[in-house]
């Protein structure tokens, strides 16, 4: 997730508070691991004042578990120091050490099979509904690999960012910690001033992971996640959530994008893309 600011969007209740003060255990050296905790189906959610990861992954999960139709969900949360230490923990997890270095300098975090890397020295200083949006988008990552059978396959990667937005605003909205609706207005604004700076890109360019990460930059990053955040809105409009879960849960049997998008959602992806269009210059006229 890049470096966005919410507190536009997040509601000023006493959960903010408790951000200005973030216990970090983690070395330069040696990450701080929080495991996922188990949700109990149906179980109420979480409530009260937020002051650990824990519990923030216990409000999130169970949002997404019980309020949204996921799989319950087996990882953790590894916090990694600052930027450098970040670099080095994707090195050690396999990742080429220039594209290391390149992940790290753009994003916060990112996420693996059953695995949550994230930068602290950016969300130690974000008040706690801030860092539960982020928690939320990259356990959604964490989520679409599960459903996949733990593989990345080759699922768009407009989707994959899409629904972890969705996701991560909705969330929101159900903890009352910000609006999904408010959200989804201010994306609109913001693709409008991003349409008359020429910074809108294709869907080609949003479809790889490697394409996504090398096509973000300074000016376009914050475009694209408007955009596929749009997208993943107007896919679950369309054909509802379980659709979409449904969509990821194919590539744990075949890695034919094209065939498991048609299967999905009974449309081919150019003329959902054709019908976003539409849609999406309806919305920003």
């Amino acid at each position: 997730m890049t470096k966005r600011d919410f507190h536009r969007f997040l509601a000023p209740a006493v959960l903010a508070t408790a951000g200005l003060i973030a216990s970090c255990a983690s070395t330069p050296s040696q990450p701080r691991v929080i495991p996922f905790p188990q949700i109990v189906s149906e179980a109420p959610r979480p409530g009260g004042l937020i002051t650990s990861y824990s519990e923030a992954l216990s409000a999130v999960l169970s949002v997404m578990q019980n309020d949204l139709g996921f799989p319950p969900l087996a990882g953790s949360l590894r916090l990694y120091y600052d930027r450098v230490s970040m670099e080095a923990g994707l090195i050690s997890e396999g990742y080429a050490a220039d594209y290391a270095r390149e992940i790290a300098g753009k994003l916060d975090g990112l996420s693996r099979p059953g695995l949550v890397l994230a930068n602290d020295a950016v969300l130690r200083w974000q008040h706690w509904p801030q860092r539960m949006v982020f928690l939320a988008h990259e356990t959604t990552h964490v989520a679409e690999y599960a459903l996949a059978g733990g593989r990345r396959s080759s699922s768009d990667q407009w989707l994959r960012e899409g629904l972890a937005e969705w996701v991560a605003w909705r969330v929101a909205d159900t903890l009352n910690l910000g609006s999904s609706a408010a959200r989804k207005r201010a994306v609109v604004l913001g693709l409008r001033q991003a349409r008359d700076k020429h910074e809108l890109l294709t869907f080609s360019e949003l479809v790889s992971q490697t394409a996504w990460v090398r096509a973000g930059n300074r000016r376009t990053t914050q475009a694209m996640y408007f955009q596929t955040f749009l997208a993943a809105d107007f896919l679950i409009e369309r054909r509802g959530l379980p659709a979409v879960l449904d969509y990821f849960r194919l590539f744990a049997f075949s890695n034919d994008p094209g065939a498991n998008f048609r299967a999905a959602f009974h449309e081919d992806r150019a003329s959902f893309e054709a019908a976003f269009e539409k849609n999406l210059t309806q919305l920003l006229d």
